[in-house]
């Protein structure tokens, strides 16, 4: 069992890779023990990941490990401590309910004959593998293959989707391709300046690389790779389509978590290599300060424009981008933790909101926010996820979004940096306007309630399949329990990493 537990960081992803691989094969003979595969995969994958989170938290320590037995620099290192843990966590948490949430999707589409199961649940899998990849790694360039592996299955999963989905996934083909060549140019330079791919042996040695223009070319490379990928303000064009045409079942995974994890590593990026050269975060600070303000108003102001759910929620979550890289640009310590909770809080609110558009598209083949009238009458779990979620959104306690903007909203203060706090209040407002938009057309507007056809009857008194209601349920008690118990998170999970590593 101890053996076992020293191997953690690579089952994590080991689980989701031999999904990927045996789905397809299974579903040769047995289509719906495929799926199940993945999902049993994806499982594993949360119970390993919680695992090393307690093993962590426990004992203090970070965990490394080689792979092949090979120590960096001729190796791979995955190394899993308080920050990147609850990442790891959330990922697998995340992708493992919407394996779930995917189900009756599959049922209803492989009876019209137009799904392959096989396919799906291997993109999804395989999407789930990349994402624990970049959280996980150690190495700059294995970074880029994770990197590569999430953009492929989105590509996948997103042409798969709506009629407009093979443009959009064609759009963000175009555009990620640019943001992975972005990063690996400057993975290349860095490599060029230090001989090392490995980030801590890269740490160590900028230092006395500080004035070298190799390393003043990778930053901005680093930049507009990790803000394409994370659909940073103005590196966003991919995104409202990909949201918004993604196949149902999986755009709370591409919405939720694919534009994070990317978030997560230009965090470690640049607080980990670079914070000895004050001259580089100082240009850092400022171009993503700059990009920051500017996502969070535009994101806010084109959700006003539209009523379209899954548009208004795609804007959204420009905006809510732009607040994690405000948190980045505030630099502090608070600044930091409001910008790891909002990763966290935000995946789960934003995922649960798309888990409420697939139940509206399942149930009733509804997009439109004119067609919500009455709806939490017919749907009342589907309605209850959308106002938690809308309200988190808006950041209203005690609700997970308020305490990720009010660590925001410190550490700007803490900076004397009032413009931020200016702007996070005024999104705050436009959040609600066009979130409290939503809410009235689903419980004040009638005019749609009798005119709606229910084209799926399940069975039994429940108002969606179980399938369904789970992960509605799980991501509404997330965003109730991350707000009640922040404080713990906070204390005993993120301040001794974000201190001791990142700030040190």
């Amino acid at each position: 069992m101890i053996k076992l537990l020293e191997h953690l960081p690579v089952l994590v992803i080991l689980f989701p890779l031999c999904a990927t691989l045996l789905c397809p094969l299974i579903s040769h003979f047995k289509p719906s023990f495929g799926k199940k595969v993945v999902m049993t995969g994806l499982f594993l994958s949360v119970v390993c990941a919680v695992t090393q989170l307690w093993q962590v938290v426990s004992t203090g320590e970070a965990l490394h490990y080689y792979l092949g037995g090979w120590k960096p620099p001729f190796g791979i290192e995955f190394v899993i401590d308080g920050l990147n843990g609850i990442i790891v966590v959330l990922v697998a948490v995340i992708s493992w309910i919407t394996s779930l949430f995917s189900s009756p999707f599959e049922k209803l589409e492989r009876e019209e004959g137009n799904f392959r199961s096989a396919g799906y649940y291997s993109m999804l899998s395989f999407l789930a593998l990349g994402l624990l990849g970049m959280a996980s790694t150690g190495d700059a360039f294995n970074l880029y293959v994770f990197m590569e592996i999430t953009a492929i299955s989105g590509y996948g999963l997103i042409a798969i989707g709506e009629e407009k989905g093979p443009i959009a996934a064609f759009r963000y083909l175009l555009t990620g391709t640019i943001g992975a060549s972005m990063y690996l140019l400057g993975v290349g330079f860095l490599y060029a300046a230090t001989g090392t791919l490995n980030m801590a042996d890269l740490a160590a040695a900028m230092p006395e690389l500080v004035d070298s223009p190799l390393i003043i070319l990778s930053v901005g490379c680093l930049i507009v790779g990790f803000g394409i990928k994370m659909a940073l303000f103005p590196l966003h064009g991919w995104q409202p389509a990909a949201h918004s045409y993604a196949h149902p079942a999986a755009d709370p995974m591409i919405a939720g978590i694919m534009i994070k994890v990317p978030a997560y590593a230009m965090l470690r990026f640049f607080f980990c290599i670079f914070s000895e050269s004050s001259a580089v975060m100082e240009v850092f600070f400022d171009a993503v300060g700059v990009m920051a303000v500017f996502g969070v108003l535009f994101g806010s102001l084109k959700a006003l424009r539209y009523t379209t759910y899954n548009k208004i929620l795609a804007y959204s979550s420009i905006g809510q981008v732009g607040y994690i890289a405000m948190g980045f640009a505030i630099g502090n310590f608070y600044g930091l933790i409001g910008a790891v909770l909002h990763i966290v809080s935000h995946a789960f609110m934003k995922s649960g909101l798309f888990y409420t558009s697939g139940a509206l598209k399942y149930k009733f083949g509804i997009h439109e926010t004119t067609e919500l009238g009455q709806v939490y009458r017919d749907m009342p779990m589907t309605g209850m996820t959308m106002t938690v979620c809308a309200l988190s959104m808006i950041g209203l306690p005690p609700f997970a979004g308020f305490f990720s903007k009010w660590y925001l909203a410190i550490g700007a203060i803490e900076n004397g940096q009032y413009g931020f706090v200016v702007v996070l209040i005024l999104s705050s407002l436009l959040s609600a306007i066009y979130f409290f938009r939503v809410m009235e057309k689903l419980f004040m507007d009638k005019k749609t309630a009798s005119e709606r056809t229910d084209t799926v009857q399940p069975k039994g008194k429940l108002e969606l399949p179980w399938q369904l209601i789970v992960p509605m349920i799980v991501v509404v008690c997330a965003v109730i329990l991350l707000g009640l118990f922040n404080s713990y998170i906070v204390g005993d999970v993120l301040e001794p990493t974000i201190r001791e590593v990142v700030l040190a």
